[in-house]
């Protein structure tokens, strides 16, 4: 049988997503692939074999008449560059926020306020790319994808374009073992940034702690700046005894952040409700998408999310207030663990490699039909 081809495009971001995306095609008996990425996503790609990728500088300039169907998995900038394969091939696009990029919402002059730091760029983005008015480009593409079942809600709430978007599940559960170590492995994953998590809450109750526990908590992702890089060093000195922390200085490679995530026993997502994208208003779990869903399904662990993130179809835990989080903390033992993954275990099977590569590979046929 012959396969049918498909290539995917990442000029910006999302290099973990896009090796996702390998991990799961490249298992499909009926599709075939190819990834097209810019330099900088190629320089952060390491699960990708050479063989696969294409780095290119222009989409408009790239020759896609060997392929059926055509995946974007993100379009936020430079979008007269996809108008003619918008137009010629079978898109599905890959849409993360919503406001910015399909209810085309407008800036909030408090987030300009907000992140004075990035005037220059945004300036750019928006007087000399124009994204404001020429990010109505993507309504060309075929198809919409949206990887959380909130973000699907809110579309089909909204009532526009419900009819071309659809839940891409590309979320399985590749590992679910049960860490056996005497000290809790908590992690927090992504970048260390206030601007999507609350991070200072962090720094303000882990001096609080005393854990009838050992505990080491791993800060896994770049700190936003010099001023976050201080407050994690000065926290390794104000801690209990009980507490170890580790921190990274720099971007962390997908496979040694899998490793990591690997061996913990709780992921600690404190998921901001309100945030922006390009200066226009988002919200966590409604609009936007956190990435720490991907994380606890796809490393089959228990999350710790602030009661404002919607519940997700997965086992986690939430806290409602700082003296809630620091009473979970407080109390959570290895014992009380391994009674909670034995509620992961449904989740887990119902998330299997198997089952969610057999329907993305129906949606992704789909695709490719005129």
């Amino acid at each position: 049988m012959k396969k049918k081809q498909i290539a995917f495009i990442e000029m910006e971001t999302h290099s973990a997503l896009l090796e996702q995306w390998y991990l799961l095609v490249k298992e499909m008996d009926q599709i075939g692939f190819h990834f097209f990425v810019s330099q900088k996503v190629f320089d952060k790609l390491t699960a990708i074999p050479l063989e696969y990728i294409t780095v290119i500088s222009s989409v408009s300039t790239t020759d896609f008449s060997n392929y059926e169907a055509v995946v974007i998995n993100t379009l936020h900038r430079n979008f007269d560059d996809y108008q003619k394969l918008l137009v010629q091939k079978q898109v599905l696009c890959l849409v993360h926020n919503l406001n910015f990029s399909l209810f085309f919402k407008g800036i909030t002059v408090g987030n300009i306020l907000k992140e004075k730091e990035q005037l220059t760029y945004f300036l750019k983005l928006y007087f000399k790319e124009k994204v404001a008015s020429k990010r109505k480009l993507i309504l060309g593409a075929k198809r919409f994808g949206v990887i959380s079942q909130s973000a699907l809600q809110t579309i089909t709430s909204e009532g526009r374009y419900a009819h071309k978007s659809q839940l891409l599940q590309m979320n399985y559960c590749q590992n679910f073992e049960f860490p056996f170590d005497e000290t809790i492995q908590i992690v927090m994953p992504g970048n260390v940034s206030n601007k999507r998590k609350d991070v200072d809450l962090l720094f303000a109750i882990l001096p609080k702690l005393n854990p009838k526990s050992k505990i080491h908590f791993t800060f896994l992702g770049k700190p936003e700046n010099e001023t976050v890089l201080t407050q994690l060093e000065q926290l390794k000195d104000n801690c209990h005894a009980n507490i170890a922390i580790t921190h990274y200085h720099q971007f962390i490679p997908w496979q040694e952040y899998s490793k990591v995530i690997a061996q913990a026993h709780l992921l600690l997502c404190p998921i901001k409700q309100n945030t922006s994208f390009y200066w226009v208003d988002e919200v966590y779990g409604t609009t936007k998408v956190s990435g720490a869903e991907a994380d606890c399904v796809y490393n089959g662990k228990i999350g710790i999310f602030p009661s404002s993130y919607p519940k997700m179809d997965w086992y986690n835990w939430q806290y409602q207030s700082e003296d809630d989080l620091i009473q979970l903390l407080n109390t959570v033992s290895i014992e009380m663990l391994q009674k909670e993954y034995e509620k992961l275990k449904p989740f887990a099977e119902k998330y299997t490699f198997e089952k969610v590569k057999n329907e993305l590979e129906k949606q992704l046929l789909k695709l490719t039909e005129n």
